[in-house]
C-alpha cells in the first residue's frame, strides 16, 4: 500500500506536533518500500514503555544520584573539616571546583561517541567504575595538588553519565514520551542533594584511626559507586534487540514505533564521521546554548547547610516529575522551559532584594524548583528534533557539555568576600535565567521557521526529487520530519 506525501501531509503545524503516518518516499523505492510493519496503538506502546521503564529508570536514576553526590560531595566535605586538614587556600578550593567542570565538559562528546560504539551496556559500567575509583581515592588525599588531580579524573570519567543516559533513552522511547523519562532520571540529581546532605551530615561525626570524617564522605560514597557501577552491568541494555524481558513481536513493534517516529523513511543511524560533523554543527545545540545556562542557578554551595536543603531538593523533585509529566501530556516542551527558568529568576529576584533570613529561605524554593523543573525540557527539545543516532548522540553531548562547563561560573560566584548576601550572585544567577528565557523563545521561532521552510519545498516540489537514500541521511533536515517545541 503506497501514497504520495501530498496527499496525506497535514500543512498545519499544530506547535510542532509530528506529522501523520505519512509515506514519504522519494524517487527510489528500495528502502522499506512498505513502511511499518505494526500498526501503532497508544496503549500498546505505553505497556512495552512500562515494561523498559521498571528495567532501565531505576538503575539510570541510581546512577545519576550517585553522579550527583559524588561531584557534590567535596562541598560537604568542605564543611566537615577537608580544607583545615588540608590546609586548603580558598584559591586551591576553587581551583579544585573549576577544574571538574572542564573535564567534564570536554570529554561528553567522545564519552557519548564512545557509548554509541560500543553500547551502553558496556560503557556506562566502565566509567561508573573508573570514577568511583576516582571518588574512594579522594579521601586518602593529603594536599591540594592529589585533590586538584582526582577531582579532574573525576569530571573525565562522570562526563559520560548524563548525555549518556539521555541518549540511550532517546533511542528507546518514541519522542512524544521522552520527557517524563528524562525528567525522572534527572529527578535523582535533586534526590542526591537532599540525601548527599543527610549522609555527609551522618558520616562527617565518623573517625576510624586517623581518618576523620569528611574523609569517610568520599570513600563511602566512592565504595558505594563501585557496587552499583558492577549492579549496572548486568541490568543495562544497549538497545532494545538485547532487552530479553520484552518478546520478539514487542521488539519488532516498539522498533516501528522508533525508525518511523516522525517520519515513514527510517533514519541512517550508522556510526560515521559524517553525522558526528552533523551534530557538531548543528544549529539546534546551538540556540539551546542559552537555555542551557540555566544549569548555573544551581550554585547554592555557599550558602546551604547539610539539613537546611532537604525539603528544598524534595519539592524540586516533586515540581520536575509535575513538569516533565506535563510536558508530555500537552506535547508542549517551550513552555515549561520557560515557566521553570522565569520561576528560578524570581527566586533569585526575591533572594537578592530580601534581607530577611526566612525570606530567602523560601526563595531557595523557588529558585532551585525552578532550575531542576526547567531542565529536562531543553535536553527533551533537543532529542525529540535531532534525528539519527549519532548525530543525536553527539548534539546532546554538546549541549550538556556546555551546561556543564558553566558549572565553572557557580563555583566562582559565591566568594567568601561576598559573604553573607551574596549580592553579585544572585544578580548574575538572575540574568542568567533571563537569558536563558529568551534563548528558549528564540529556538521556538528558530524551530517554527524551519517547519515553514520544510512545508515550502514540498510544495514547490523539491523535496519529491529526493531519493529515499538521501532522505534517510538527511536526518531531522528531511523536510518530511516536523520539529516539535
Amino acid at each position: 500500500m503506497t501514497s504520495s506525501p501530498e496527499k496525506n501531509y497535514d500543512p498545519e503545524l499544530k506547535g510542532g506536533s509530528p506529522i501523520d503516518n505519512t509515506l514519504t518516499y522519494g524517487h527510489d523505492s528500495t528502502m522499506d518500500a512498505d513502511g511499518p510493519q505494526t500498526v501503532a496503538d497508544e496503549r500498546e506502546t505505553k505497556r512495552i514503555m512500562r515494561k523498559v521503564d521498571l528495567r532501565l529508570l531505576p538503575i539510570c536514576s541510581v546512577l545519576y544520584l550517585f553522579s550527583f553526590l559524588d561531584r557534590t560531595a567535596i562541598g560537604n566535605a568542605r564543611v566537615a573539616g577537608m580544607n583545615t586538614e588540608l590546609k586548603l587556600s580558598y584559591p586551591h578550593y576553587a581551583m579544585a571546583l573549576s577544574l571538574f567542570f572542564i573535564t567534564y565538559g570536554l570529554f561528553e562528546v567522545p564519552s557519548n561517541l564512545m557509548m554509541k560504539r560500543y553500547g551502553a551496556k558496556i560503557w556506562l559500567p566502565i566509567i561508573v567504575l573508573l570514577w568511583g575509583l576516582a571518588m574512594t581515592f579522594t579521601g586518602l588525599v593529603t594536599n591540594a595538588a592529589g585533590l586538584i588531580a582526582l577531582r579532574m579524573v573525576l569530571g573525565l570519567f562522570e562526563a559520560g553519565l548524563f548525555p549518556g543516559v539521555t541518549a540511550l533513552l532517546s533511542f528507546l522511547y518514541p519522542r512524544q514520551f521522552i520527557q517524563v523519562r528524562i525528567g525522572v532520571f534527572f529527578s535523582a540529581a535533586t534526590i542526591a542533594g537532599a540525601f548527599g546532605g543527610l549522609l555527609a551530615y551522618g558520616l562527617a561525626t565518623v573517625k576510624v584511626g586517623s581518618y576523620e570524617g569528611w574523609r569517610w564522605i568520599f570513600i563511602v560514597e566512592g565504595l558505594l559507586t563501585l557496587v552499583v557501577g558492577v549492579a549496572s552491568y548486568f541490568v543495562l541494555i544497549s538497545s532494545l534487540q538485547e532487552a530479553k524481558f520484552l518478546t520478539e513481536e514487542e521488539k519488532h513493534y516498539m522498533s516501528d514505533r522508533l525508525r518511523f517516529d516522525g517520519t515513514d523513511i527510517p533514519m541512517n543511524d550508522a556510526f560515521a564521521s559524517k553525522f558526528v560533523i552533523a551534530g557538531l554543527l548543528d544549529w539546534k545545540v546551538i540556540a539551546l546554548t542559552l537555555p542551557t545556562i540555566l544549569k548555573t542557578s544551581l550554585g547554592y554551595d555557599a550558602i546551604k547547610s547539610q539539613l537546611m536543603t532537604v525539603p528544598i531538593y524534595a519539592t524540586a523533585a516533586v515540581v520536575t516529575l509535575i513538569f516533565a509529566y506535563c510536558s508530555d501530556r500537552f506535547q508542549n516542551r517551550t513552555f515549561f522551559l520557560c515557566a521553570g527558568t522565569a520561576l528560578s529568576a524570581i527566586g533569585w529576584g526575591v533572594g537578592l532584594g530580601s534581607h530577611s533570613a526566612n525570606v530567602r529561605f523560601g526563595a531557595c524554593f523557588i529558585s532551585a524548583t525552578g532550575s531542576y523543573a526547567g531542565f529536562p525540557s531543553v535536553v527533551a527539545i533537543l532529542s525529540q528534533n535531532v534525528g539519527g543516532k549519532t548525530k543525536r548522540a553527539t548534539s546532546l553531548a554538546i549541549q550538556i557539555g556546555i551546561g556543564g562547563m558553566c558549572g565553572i561560573i557557580s563555583s566562582n560566584i559565591f566568594t567568601p568576600w561576598t559573604a553573607p548576601r551574596f549580592d553579585s550572585a544572585y544578580t548574575i544567577n538572575c540574568a542568567l535565567n533571563c537569558v536563558a528565557f529568551a534563548g528558549a523563545l528564540l529556538n521556538f521561532a528558530m524551530l517554527y521557521l524551519a517547519n515553514k521552510r520544510k512545508q515550502a519545498k514540498i510544495d514547490s516540489g523539491e523535496a519529491a526529487k529526493l531519493s529515499r537514500q538521501e532522505i534517510a541521511d538527511m536526518g531531522d533536515c528531511s523536510p518530511y520530519f516536523r520539529y516539535k517545541y
